[in-house]
């Protein structure tokens, strides 16, 4: 007894609806060989019958009836040994023109060789059959290698559906569509053609939902064309139904032969599997995006909470100190209050901007508004917005002046500056140089900040611009572990790429380059 959802056998409802392989209907031209060979033989005997004995003219026969098992088959080669018979007993055996015979032995001669032929025809007919099997069961076999290959090569389930389309639609010559569960709506199915043009109307798109809810194959006439028939194969696995095959046919075409029924079987349980497995790589991997999600929103909780309350405590300290009547403070310890409460502020704006930004790198939500700007620029933009941070710093800045323009989002570049600046100052003594350096170099404008702080660990380098990711130090820098990640979202966003050199003890230099354009360069040249 099948299993209930077990798949559908395409090639036995296709004979249930009485197709006739096509080459039945050209049988009668073997039986018109044969009868052609016949003659053929009688006047080669009749003209050769002087320097032939009879039973050599009977071999002629016999090569007729070899050939036509081998060409027509059984039938026609059976019909030739009956007519051979009757034939040289006509012509060659006397009494000529009569079916009578002089001699009892010519009798046995007839009958031997009869016998002789229809032994001949049957084997080699049979011969002849499992030479033609073989050679469409290597034909199939290497179809589905075939298709094999192209499945292996592909990725996503739009390669799937174009390689499976390709390989149905040169076995049978029809349009195919593949209708498959909608991503986002399974109840919905969706269809996959490589021929925008056909017109799936209504009742195709009933029938093909009624084939994969049900797992029966189906079959239904186009409402908008007069004479386009659909078929539909559901794919179905031992799990489940992942889809449905339809082909499309038109009024004159022909039936399907016994192959084709047996490759697209073949095809439609290989590409269900295909199918089936593609789907549970989509499921897998978005169960492990909502996995990294829940892990994301976990660290970015635990990460954020100190960081956050810090400066806001600082703040409500700062405005309670000065809205309280009884401190007596002079102007230089508000002043001094104030710059407090102005540079937590700031921090906690410069927090909750990575934090947008690294939300809107995730999404895929930000936008670039390109534009061109000189690197001195960037740089100098970069230092006033780190404000009174860098006003006790010894920042060496090597920008040459012919310097070519770079396309860039301006406030998101400078953004990116920010945070390896930022970083160098925090991680390097107060009293040490901070070199801020550019050059062209092979149609590429490279800019390094280099430090002399603390360098960072071998271990951890290759993971510092990981999201969350910091290095365990004794200083115990306050941050997120955002920076340097969101630095790396922006600066691939604009078609570059960021890397990082260290070694213990002797600082770090980070390493911004993006690609000059050549139009780029043909511009900035016109406007000297």
């Amino acid at each position: 007894m099948a299993h209930k959802d077990s798949p559908p056998n395409s090639g036995q409802l296709l004979k249930k609806k009485g197709t006739v392989t096509p080459a039945l209907k050209f049988a009668w031209r073997y039986y018109l060989l044969g009868c052609g060979l016949v003659a053929l033989a009688t006047l080669l005997g009749h003209f050769t019958s002087g320097l032939l004995a009879p039973t050599n003219i009977l071999m002629i026969y016999l090569l007729c009836v070899t050939v036509s098992a081998i060409v027509g088959g059984l039938g026609p080669s059976i019909l030739v040994s009956i007519l051979s018979v009757l034939t040289f007993d006509f012509f060659f055996v006397p009494p000529y023109l009569t079916l009578d015979v002089e001699h009892i032995q010519y009798i046995f001669t007839l009958i031997v060789f009869l016998l002789v032929g229809i032994a001949l025809s049957y084997f080699t007919s049979m011969l002849r059959r499992q030479t033609e099997t073989s050679k469409r069961r290597e034909q199939e076999m290497a179809a589905l290698y075939a298709l094999g290959q192209d499945l292996a090569v592909a990725s996503d389930l739009q390669s799937y559906t174009s390689s499976i389309i390709k390989r149905i639609k040169g076995t049978i010559g029809q349009d195919v569509i593949i209708f498959l569960p909608d991503a986002r709506n399974e109840a919905t199915l969706k269809a996959y053609t490589d021929s925008p043009e056909i017109n799936v109307d209504a009742n195709i798109f009933n029938t093909a939902a009624r084939s994969f809810q049900r797992k029966e194959i189906t079959e239904c006439s186009s409402d908008a064309i007069k004479g386009l028939k659909a078929l539909c194969l559901p794919l179905v696995t031992t799990r489940r139904a992942v889809g449905v095959i339809v082909l499309i046919k038109s009024g004159d075409a022909v039936d399907y032969s016994v192959e084709q029924e047996r490759l697209l079987s073949a095809y439609s349980d290989l590409a269900a599997v295909a199918i089936e497995s593609i789907q549970l790589a989509d499921e897998l991997h978005n169960a492990e995006i909502l996995k990294a999600t829940e892990k994301l929103q976990t660290a970015l909780l635990n990460a954020i909470s100190h960081d956050l309350r810090t400066p806001l405590v600082s703040i409500i300290g700062v405005l309670s100190s000065l809205q309280e009547e009884g401190m007596d403070l002079d102007d230089a310890d508000k002043r001094s209050l104030i710059q407090v409460a102005r540079e937590e502020a700031d921090r906690l704006n410069h927090l909750i901007t990575n934090l947008l930004d690294e939300s809107r790198l995730e999404s895929g939500a930000l936008k670039l508004s390109l534009q061109p700007a000189e690197v001195n620029d960037l740089v100098g933009a970069t230092l006033e917005q780190l404000g009174s941070r860098v006003n006790n710093r010894i920042i060496q800045i090597d920008i040459p002046a012919d310097l070519p323009f770079i396309q860039v989002d301006f406030g998101l570049f400078v953004q990116a500056l920010v945070n390896i600046v930022d970083n160098a100052l925090k991680y390097s003594p107060p009293d040490s140089l901070i070199e801020i350096k550019a050059r062209y170099v092979h149609q590429e404008v490279q800019i390094e900040i280099d430090d002399r702080g603390t360098g960072i660990p071998e271990q951890d380098l290759p993971h510092i611009f990981d999201k969350f990711y910091r290095i365990k130090r004794p200083d115990n820098v306050s941050g997120t572990g955002l920076g340097l990640s969101i630095t790396k979202g922006l600066i691939e966003a604009h078609g570059g790429h960021i890397e990082a050199k260290s070694q213990a003890g002797r600082g770090t230099i980070v390493s911004i380059i993006l690609p000059v354009s050549a139009d780029l360069m043909t511009a900035e040249k016109f406007n000297e």
